[in-house]
């Protein structure tokens, strides 16, 4: 069933198991972004968990969505980085594969999960050099927006847009894989 169909029930029939297959098929990757920002499996599934109740809250008002992966997307690094923005920036982990065992998922999940992973690194990898110095002391080293900016001699405003900037471009690098992930699941 295509996701607009599956929208479309949600709106008009109040179907919760429309949702509920919406959540089946979108919710491994958007768990895997959210992981890989917030570092942390049970605030990444409440952001996932999150990321559907508002799209069920707001069932109407996205009924006629075009491109739900990239809307889901949106939600789910937006989510992230406002929980990171509240705990400031202090509670990173490691990416391993003994965490993805504790987790409990298989190998298919596994690989996506490090094949997103490895895609990430290489965006970062091809950010401008600014960008990317403040995108790895918040995010690889956990620094928040204020420390960044006093490292860097620069102001908390000049970190958040150069934040929003590495977003942008990494969503640009990671459109593929996204693309790719809905071959998969539609």
């Amino acid at each position: 069933m295509t996701n607009q169909l599956l929208l479309r029930r949600m709106n008009e029939d109040n179907d919760e198991r429309a949702l509920e297959d919406l959540f089946n098929a979108h919710s491994k990757w958007l768990y895997a972004t959210a992981f890989s920002i917030v570092k942390d499996q049970g605030l990444a599934e409440e952001i996932v968990e999150d990321v559907f109740f508002k799209l069920w809250q707001n069932r109407r008002k996205y009924s006629s969505l075009e491109n739900l992966e990239s809307f889901l997307f949106v939600c789910t690094k937006n989510l992230s980085y406002d929980h990171i923005r509240k705990r400031g920036n202090r509670h990173f982990i490691s990416l391993d594969e003994q965490m993805l065992n504790q987790h409990e998922m298989g190998p298919d999940q596994i690989y996506e999960l490090n094949e997103l992973k490895e895609m990430i690194e290489l965006s970062v990898k091809k950010l401008p050099p600014r960008c990317k110095s403040i995108f790895e002391l918040v995010r690889n080293k956990g620094y928040s927006y204020k420390e960044t900016a006093k490292i860097l001699n620069l102001t908390p405003k000049t970190v958040e847009n150069q934040l929003r900037i590495a977003a942008k471009k990494m969503y640009i690098d990671l459109e593929q894989y996204f693309q790719k992930m809905k071959i998969k699941v539609s």
